[in-house]
């Protein structure tokens, strides 16, 4: 099926995503649902990743991979990158 279809069909305009891995599928996610339109909150605390090494032998830790995608999503404005505190707060009467 169609996600995006179904979440127009349905009035939803807003995501919440949490996940592993943040790198990688959360990342790409929140990178399409803003493509899409969609207002995408990333609750980064309620992500996990692994640490990975690439070429020439360059290491990340996963904290590092965590910030790094924080940056490019709340960067590149393709996400509001924030903590679970913060949406439990903005849904609280």
């Amino acid at each position: 099926p169609d996600l995006d279809d179904w979440f127009k069909a349905a009035g939803i305009t807003q995501v919440v995503l949490a996940g592993i891995q943040t790198n990688m599928c959360v990342e790409t996610t929140a990178r399409m649902g803003g493509n899409l339109g969609y207002d995408v909150l990333v609750a980064l605390d309620a992500t996990h990743t692994f640490d990975l090494t690439g070429p020439n032998g360059w290491h990340l830790t996963a904290d590092e991979l965590a910030r790094a995608s924080a940056v490019s999503l709340h960067g590149g404005r393709f996400a509001r990158v924030v903590t679970t505190d913060q949406l439990l707060a903005a849904v609280r009467p």
